[in-house]
This record gives C-alpha cells, structure tokens and sequence, in this order.
C-alpha cells in the first residue's frame, strides 16, 4: 500500500474512482466526482492534502481537503477546515482501506498546523478516525436548528485545544461553496457525466432524498405515524400477540400512541404494511441492547419483531426481517447483531434462522409480566457479511 500526492495524469483515473464508490450511495447515481473535477481550481482546494491510495500501483482510494468557515455569533469569521469526499473503490471497501488513508491524512493536516475539522458522515465510521458530534463541541450547522444534535455533523480538533485558543465557544459550520457546484451548474454536470459509462441510477436505503421506506413484492417497512394509533391497539392488544415478544398487551388507544410517539419514533424502527391492503400488521426494528438482559457484546444492536395474528405463518416476519437486514448493511457500519426467542415461541426462531442468524445458547429472564416465572429465551446472532 502506497499514499502519496495525486498528480494531474491521475485525474480522470480518480474521478472515475470517486464515481464508482459515490454511486447510489446518496442519492440516485452522484455528484461527487464532479464536485472533485471542478474543486481542484477552486481557492479553497488544499493541493499539498490532495492524496490517493495505490495497492499494487492501482489507484483504490482518494481524499481531498478544503477550507471553510466557522461563524461566531457576533458575525466574526474564522478559518476551519474540512474534507471529502473520501473514496475507496467498492471492491476494497470494508477491508480497513478508508481508515488507513484517513488517519495518514489526518497526521498530514495537523502536521500543516490544521487545528480543527468538521465534516458530513456516518459517526459509526468517523468514530474510529477521533470523530464526535460537533454540536457537543459548539458547533452548529449551517442548515439545521441551532439546537439540533445533528447526528451526520461531525468534527475533531487536531490540535487540542484549538477552539479555546481562537475564541470560538460557538460558531455555526459554513461548508465551502465549491461543494454545491453540480447544483450551480446542472447543464455543466450532465455534459460531464455523459462522459463516463452510463450506470443506472436507483433509490436505495439510506440515500439523502430516501424516505425511511423498504419494499418487496409484499410488504413495505415505514417510519411509524401517529394516525396508526387505532390499528396498533386492535393488534397489540391481543393477549396471544405481546408475550409471545417479551411485551405486556396495550389497554388503550391512548397507549399504542404514546408508544408510537416515544418508543416508536426513531429512525431504526418501523411498521410492517401489507402492500395489497396498505393496512400496518406488525413492527420491527433494532436498538442498544444494554437493557435486554442478553449476553451481547458491547454495542451490538438488539433486533426485534412481532407480527398480527391473522398473519401468523405467512412468511411476513421473515420479508421483513430480510428487508430491515439489507437496510442495515446499506446504512451502518454494524458489524452484527443478536436476538432471541422465547423457547414456547420457536416460530421466532425459524423465521431468523431463514435469515442466517445462529444459535449461541439459551438464557432466561424473570419479567413482572410474566407472574415472576422463568422463560428460558434461545439466543441467536447474526453476523454482518459485506
């Protein structure tokens, strides 16, 4: 493995690079190769942090750097700085690349005197590199409530105490303008892409413009909504359905929406609807397992599920175990996750046994629901494959 500075015959090369790894990852088809082509004359471009990554003298992975801006609250402009994109052609993705040439150019930029970044990512990834949400340092993005805890807003000072040196308690992030340009230019961009191999351009999990929506033939997997409440009940009311998951029967109407809005209302759960109906007929989801009393490893997500009676044995809980499995490799960096079942419930376990997860071994739990007896619980994992 090689990291050194590009140079102008590498150009196309690399764009080409940066298109294949960018491709329906955000959006249908990308921008960012065309943000890279038109960044390197801009101002803000940092040429002397412009890197690729060769394995076996083929280019397999770029970064690039560039100024910004952090505005305080009296109007006071200061310098920041910022990077990306970042790409590693797919077929070296996962593989401890990305992390390698970031980290290398990460020692590059502090050893220039950079002090502080901000960036747009996965915190999952960027963790890794010394990133955290820059709304715990002060900052604020520049497209977002002050107040919001952005979870993609990301930021690190290289040089520790950077911020407190400058002044800045609090500063709102303003991205370089450069990034924006496919948006400026749309005639320009669609005569460079006309350049390159046509590609189809899909709406997957995941993308910026996704809805928070999974589908199959079947079924669809979507974001609760409070108007949901009634059919929740007539469902989770059930005394056969709620046990047989680990959860008390709803007593009302008022209930289901209280969980719809407290429980259910994130990003990694979602109602089960059948397509042909529209009508929802069960819920899944993931979340932190440090609660569930299962012998998971630190930070390994709990996955859960439960499905109408009507549509017991129909294969349902299985499409939609599928679906959310696809999402979370499309969107995380999850490396695995655990369940488990109830030992009188082993419909359960097929249904993740259809979908590779594996038996690790039983262990039970002693919930009030339950009249304090025992029900033994089978443990199973799945390990993420990418």
């Amino acid at each position: 493995m090689n990291i050194r500075l590009e140079q102008a015959c590498d150009y196309r090369k690399v764009e080409e690079l940066t298109r294949e790894a960018f491709w329906n990852v955000y959006r249908p088809g990308c921008t960012e190769h065309f943000v890279l082509n038109q960044f390197r004359s801009n101002s803000d471009f940092i040429p002397e942090l412009d890197l690729v990554m060769e394995e076996d003298g083929k280019i397999i992975g770029h970064i690039m750097f560039s100024r910004a801006e952090l505005v305080l609250d009296d109007g006071t402009r200061c310098p920041s700085w910022t990077f990306g994109p970042i790409s590693i052609h797919p077929d070296y993705k996962r593989k401890g690349y990305g992390l390698k040439l970031l980290n290398y150019a990460l020692e590059k930029a502090r050893e220039m005197g950079i002090g502080f970044l901000c960036m747009e990512g996965n915190i999952n990834f960027y963790k890794h590199a010394g990133f955290g949400l820059a709304s715990k340092m002060g900052i604020h993005y520049h497209d977002e409530p002050r107040d919001a805890e952005v979870p993609y807003f990301l930021a690190q000072e290289l040089i520790p105490g950077w911020l407190k040196s400058n002044g800045i308690e609090e500063a709102t992030y303003c991205p370089p303008k450069g990034y924006f340009i496919a948006d400026e230019k749309p005639e320009a961009f669609t005569a460079y892409e006309a350049t390159f191999p046509k590609k189809d351009k899909l709406q997957l999990p995941g993308q910026l413009s996704y809805e928070g929506i999974m589908e199959n033939k079947v079924i669809l997997l979507r974001p609760w909504r409070e108007s949901d409440a009634e059919t929740l009940f007539k469902w989770a009311s059930d005394p056969e359905v709620g046990p047989r998951a680990g959860w008390p029967p709803h007593k009302s109407v008022e209930e289901s929406l209280e969980i719809i809005t407290t429980i259910f209302n994130n990003d990694s759960t979602w109602a089960i609807v059948l397509k042909q109906t529209d009508e929802v007929i069960g819920a899944i989801g993931y979340g932190p397992s440090c609660d569930c009393q299962l012998p998971a490893r630190e930070g390994e997500p709990l996955i859960g599920y439960w499905i109408a009676k009507p549509y017991w044995n129909q294969g349902m809980c299985t499409e939609a175990l599928k679906l959310m499995i696809e999402h979370i490799k499309a969107t995380t960096c999850i490396m695995s996750v655990i369940s488990g079942h109830f030992i009188d419930n082993p419909a359960s376990g097929r249904v993740m046994e259809k979908c590779d997860f594996v038996a690790t071994g039983e262990t039970c739990i002693d919930p009030s629901q339950y009249q304090g007896a025992d029900r033994p619980i089978r443990v199973l994992r799945l390990e993420i494959e990418r």
